[in-house]
């Protein structure tokens, strides 16, 4: 099987569900995979109005998988991504967006970027420098997923930041950030409540 072809086009849309032009700070769940009750969360928090899901797959692609095919939000493969064919795997295994890392030479972030954007799926490229945004801007990712550190930085108007850790002072600053203690509903919904 050709893994390309057998990619459908994502029609989730991570970057719109989590752009909020930084007027406010959307909280993205981060679990992990290899959770027992993954499903039954995913759910919950979808039922609980994430704006998305990240999910750490790790080696468990199809718990992943069957957690990602259960909900209406988009979700995030959370764990770095460097080869192309994992971009398809994570696409057929109903991803909509993918994390690659910042390790990556220029033209092959490049590639994986396109390859993400083929399928319709947002590429977010984790920066660890102010050097390796350039490069990450250069290969047209349309999010970054930055250390608080970095912050402030300057990027083109329709680069979305994604912080990688929840802090209340990175409101206005990012578009979203990732928070693993939203581990369940009511978690996600008494931090909806501090964002209103």
């Amino acid at each position: 099987m050709d893994p390309p072809a057998s990619a459908t086009p994502s029609i989730r849309n991570f970057a719109q569900a989590i752009d909020r032009q930084r007027q406010a700070l959307e909280r993205i769940p981060l679990i992990e995979a290899r959770r027992h009750d993954l499903v039954a969360v995913a759910q919950a928090l979808d039922e609980a109005e994430a704006a998305a899901l990240a999910i750490a797959a790790g080696e468990d692609v199809e718990r992943f998988a069957e957690a990602a095919r259960t909900v209406t939000v988009p979700v995030l493969r959370a764990d770095p991504i460097a080869e192309e064919y994992r971009i398809y795997e994570s696409r057929i295994c109903g991803a909509d967006a993918v994390l690659l890392p910042w390790t990556l030479p220029g033209e092959v972030l490049a590639r994986l970027v396109q390859a993400a954007a083929s399928t319709h799926m947002a590429a977010c490229v984790a920066c660890e420098s102010p050097e390796e945004i350039v490069r990450a801007i250069a290969a047209r990712a349309p999010v970054l997923v930055i250390r608080p550190a970095l912050l402030p930085v300057q990027v083109p108007r329709r680069t979305l930041l994604l912080a990688r850790s929840f802090e209340a002072a990175l409101r206005g600053q990012v578009d979203a950030a990732l928070d693993p203690s939203l581990t369940d509903a009511a978690a996600l919904r008494a931090a909806l409540e501090q964002e209103s």
